[in-house]
């Protein structure tokens, strides 16, 4: 009898599209307090351990779209959040993908 040994791999959800992938084809990102203490901002986690919570989203400009126009930023992150530079950051973190349509 053989035996097949089953790889675990870690899956989370798009806060865009919410369909479930594996943790190595979405991108992190994570909250952090603004410097004059308004919303906190979102900024992309490109090692994916930093501290906070997180929200994972697929480097795609559609499941951006939908995350901004659904508010799935501040349902993942429990609050408001402010989004006006996430897609500038975006194009400067991981500049392969074009996050504007």
């Amino acid at each position: 009898m053989t035996t097949t040994e089953v790889i675990h791999r870690p899956e989370r959800t798009c806060v865009g599209c919410r369909q479930r992938a594996d943790r190595d084809q979405l991108l992190r990102l994570v909250r952090e307090p603004a410097p004059d203490g308004s919303a906190d901002r979102i900024r992309p986690d490109l090692s994916g351990s930093a501290p906070g919570r997180g929200a994972w989203l697929h480097p795609d400009a559609a499941c951006l779209d939908l995350a901004l126009r659904r508010g799935g930023f501040a349902r993942a992150f429990r609050g408001s959040v402010d989004t006006e530079t996430l897609r500038e950051q975006l194009e400067a973190s991981v500049p392969t993908i074009t996050w504007n349509r």
